[in-house]
């Protein structure tokens, strides 16, 4: 096979659409392009053991030397994409234009900022490497820490400063934490896992303003009125596809839906001929990219979709499908999530297992400290919603 396929992005989705062309056949050039310096690496360790006290906070390589050397491909860091040009088949950087014959956007998300709270301040978020360091710096002193929002990343963080003796205040807008994807059983039960480490969570609050001392925030104010003293401040409250690069010139290169990110069917292809996009930039059907492990199928299937483009089409295009699945490590416990934790009703075990049920089916679960069940719902689900077999 033949034809220059471009890689946008060095993350999980993006490394994984190259192995997968590479094991389709593809055979002809690969480039990958990374807006960051640093060679490929994992960002689900950032917020884990690049934070953590006893570790030195060395890049998390996302595969080794050996293995990337033997994908054949030239990846590019430094080369920022700043935009596309569908009809031209080539893609603006920030080192020049490169050309290609098929293209898989794997840019990922960026962290949601709040009004008044900037780095200068001492309030920081995390997406990359360098932001990672630049909070392990900050936890090194920090004794008081104020975390805005109480998803996985914010969560996490909390998780890692309450390791290090920091006190530790978690402010949440919703009624719970993963208010929107969990109900009110699961939300409970996840507020107490917070709080059995000793960390308070203070949810239905917005915060509406760093107080500053000095130049530096000394305490945040909530709209209740209320102040919270903090010498350092995390601003976790989520992130926003990473495609505003698509958006340069006259309009959007390719379809965008209302959050930003490109709408790609279930074979990942976008709305541009011979573009595919996978991970937290891209809505496949409708429905957002979602964690690490979406990221990396749906990388997968771009990656092999993009090969048989190459390859002239004759193959059926491989679909994006299975389970929703993630998970995170909050204070020791492992909080899984699997299916649908939305619909139907709740059901809690009352030791940390809360099914959702439709009827008398499950469609999903949270699980604290259980991962047999969930190992055991996956396996349910997946044959749920395994495509009947053909005729």
């Amino acid at each position: 096979m033949s034809g220059h396929l471009v890689v946008v992005g060095t993350g999980p989705a993006g490394i994984r659409a190259v192995e997968a062309a590479r094991a389709a056949g593809h055979t002809g050039p690969v480039t990958v392009l990374g807006a960051e310096p640093h060679t490929p690496y994992d960002r689900p360790p950032l917020s884990k053991t690049v934070l953590g006290q006893n570790t030195d906070g060395q890049l998390p390589a996302l595969r080794e030397d050996e293995a990337l050397a033997a994908l054949g491909a030239q990846i590019r860091g430094g080369a920022a994409a700043t935009g596309l040009d569908p009809a031209g088949r080539t893609v603006a950087t920030t080192a020049g234009p490169v050309a290609y014959d098929a293209l898989v956007i794997a840019t990922g998300a960026r962290a949601r900022t709040l009004d008044g709270f900037t780095p200068a301040a001492g309030a920081l978020t995390l997406r990359g490497y360098d932001d990672a360091l630049a909070l392990r710096a900050m936890l090194a002193t920090a004794r008081q820490l104020v975390v805005l929002g109480s998803g996985f990343i914010g969560s996490e963080v909390a998780s890692a400063a309450r390791d290090r003796g920091i006190a530790v205040t978690i402010v949440e807008a919703d009624p719970a934490p993963l208010a929107r994807i969990a109900g009110p059983a699961a939300g409970a039960a996840l507020t107490a896992v917070h709080t059995g480490a000793g960390v308070p969570v203070r949810c239905g609050v917005r915060a509406v303003a760093p107080v500053l001392t000095a130049g530096r925030v000394g305490a945040v104010g909530l709209a209740d009125g209320t102040e919270l003293p903090a010498d350092a401040v995390f601003v976790g409250v989520g992130a926003v596809p990473e495609t505003g690069w698509l958006t340069a010139g006259d309009g959007a290169a390719l379809e965008l839906d209302p959050t930003g990110a490109i709408t790609v069917d279930t074979a990942l292809a976008s709305s541009a001929p011979g573009v595919f996009a996978a991970g937290d930039a891209a809505t496949v059907d409708g429905a957002p990219g979602g964690h690490w492990t979406a990221a990396v199928e749906q990388g997968r299937v771009a990656g092999t979709n993009a090969a048989r483009l190459l390859a002239g089409g004759a193959e059926a295009p491989e679909r994006f499908g299975g389970v929703p699945f993630a998970w995170s490590t909050w204070h020791g416990r492992r909080i899984q999530l699997i299916g649908d934790t939305t619909r139907g009703r709740e059901v809690d075990d009352g030791e940390g297992l809360i099914t959702r049920m439709v009827g008398d089916k499950v469609v999903g679960a949270i699980g604290i400290d259980r991962p047999r069940e969930i190992i055991k719902i996956r396996r349910q689900l997946a044959r749920d919603t395994a495509p009947a077999p053909a005729r």
